[in-house]
């Protein structure tokens, strides 16, 4: 069910090291839809650090190896011209389906197989693609757009709660965890 309330959020924080940029939300700016009242949530914890990643994971590491074979100056330059093309954006977006995801891989540690799954909230955001068209051409490069979403709700094998989330980087991504939607 898409909602038709336009979101306004803060605008985004951006790190540098390592670069990466999200857009912190309060729990008023996302529709739950009939989730909590819903029993499969069983086992499952609200996520607590509620954001829209723009920047993050591979795709930051990735812009920051490009950047690290610049000279300094021109480093300094082209992450000051991102800064700018973050701030000047609005980041408006609109909640669309809600989908659960329930995928098992390796997350980062090449020798623990993990299961994780998640309840995400899709979003249009026209900026995110406004802002990877000028990140590709300041850059000179093809980074996929970050895949706009989410995250509810998480359930995984992890102690601490903030790593059991899905990266989720592109929409071939998305596509590849096999979502299934949910209806309210």
């Amino acid at each position: 069910m898409e909602s038709k309330n336009i979101i306004k959020p803060n605008k985004p924080i951006i790190v540098e090291d390592p670069l990466g940029c999200g857009i912190w939300l309060n729990k008023n700016q996302i529709d739950y839809g009939n989730l909590k009242s819903k029993k499969e949530l069983k086992g499952f914890k609200e996520q607590t650090n509620r954001h829209i990643t723009i920047i993050g994971g591979k795709t930051s590491r990735r812009i920051k190896d490009i950047l690290n074979k610049l000279p300094i100056p021109e480093r300094k330059k082209k992450i000051a011209e991102l800064k700018s093309i973050l701030k000047k954006l609005g980041w408006q977006y609109i909640q669309k389906d809600i989908y659960f995801i329930n995928k098992k891989s390796y997350f980062g540690n090449s020798k623990i197989l993990e299961h994780r799954k998640s309840y995400v909230r899709l979003i249009n955001m026209p900026d995110i693609n406004i802002l990877y068209r000028k990140l590709n051409s300041l850059l000179k490069t093809h980074i996929p757009t970050q895949f706009p979403h989410i995250t509810l709700f998480t359930k995984g094998e992890r102690p601490n709660a903030e790593w059991r989330g899905i990266p989720i980087p592109s929409k071939t991504e998305f596509k590849k965890l096999h979502p299934v939607k949910i209806k309210d």
